[in-house]
């Protein structure tokens, strides 16, 4: 049987204490993922069981100063340490110093070259590739990463046929933007990104949810949208198909630590379901999800 892999991105989702400060450990936030975890996500967590495994891993990466978004993506996706390769810890986007690691070095590129097939899951709009254009905005690590594999980007017709997902998920702020029609619920999210997952060797998602609420230092807020992840990750594993395997992780914390408005030095959950788990317990750090996945491609 063939392995398929679907790597859920979570933005800016920690490990950290038990308190008032992290939403992330109230029974409230992931009932369904606690229920299937059967303990909360606090820092010391750790659970392995036939194709279930949650640990936390590293994003420090040994560079000094606050993990950020741009060289933790780049990290996960290309097996190099990024910040090091920086010389420190970049935020936001990728610039072009780290195209030269993504582009050798990509998952797409990598599991292509193997034989696989690789897609990104998101949303996209011709608006967007308009502002780069305009320099208005600048390209993200995964948007990087698909183009350097020379990927078709997934526009709203397809987002009509239930095969794009919008960063937020429920599309609510893609249809606020005129790139989609109707919203869809976290479940429907989920059941689209599992069928996706079914026909790809990997299947990448990013969801910036939780940096946002983090930043927000807004504790609804950030209840809110962990309650919109724990619909949306539990219906992609209720879809799950029997040759796929579910990696959720995170470039850094954040909103696991709310009394900061910055990121945290915490470490990340690394959470894999499905029958290639065991192939991941080695992973200590960001720079291991890669090449653990490209073991098994």
């Amino acid at each position: 049987m063939d392995n398929h892999f679907i790597l859920l991105f979570l933005d800016g989702l920690g490990l950290g204490t038990a308190g008032a400060h992290n939403p992330v450990a109230d029974p409230e936030a992931m009932p369904r993922v606690r229920s299937l975890c059967g303990q909360p996500w606090l820092e010391q967590i750790q659970i392995q069981r036939p194709n279930f495994l949650l640990k936390p891993i590293d994003a420090t990466l040994g560079v000094p100063g606050l993990p950020q978004s741009a060289t933790g993506q780049t990290t996960i996706y290309t097996g190099h340490n990024a910040a090091k390769f920086r010389g420190k810890h970049q935020t936001g986007f990728a610039n072009g110093s780290l195209r030269r690691l993504i582009e050798p070095h990509g998952l797409f590129k990598q599991v292509m070259k193997k034989g696989g097939t690789a897609t990104l899951a998101n949303l996209y709009s011709p608006a967007y590739f308009e502002a780069i254009a305009q320099r208005r905005w600048r390209y993200s690590v995964c948007t990087l990463l698909n183009m350097t594999a020379g990927l078709p980007f997934r526009m709203q017709y397809e987002y009509e046929q239930g095969e794009a997902i919008f960063w937020d998920i429920t599309g609510d702020i893609a249809c606020d933007r005129g790139i989609a029609t109707a919203p869809i619920s976290p479940e429907t999210a989920g059941q689209w990104l599992a069928n996706l997952g079914a026909h790809h060797t990997i299947t990448l998602f990013e969801c910036y949810l939780s940096d946002y609420a983090g930043h927000a230092q807004n504790y609804q807020r950030a209840m809110d949208v962990l309650q919109r992840i724990d619909r949306f990750v539990t219906a992609v594993l209720d879809a799950l198909s029997p040759s796929t395997t579910l990696i959720v992780v995170s470039d850094h914390g954040n909103v696991e630590d709310l009394s900061r408005k910055c990121h945290t030095h915490n470490a990340v959950p690394l959470w894999v379901v499905g029958p290639a788990a065991q192939a991941f317990d080695h992973v200590q750090d960001l720079t291991h999800i890669t090449p653990a996945i490209l073991a098994q491609v």
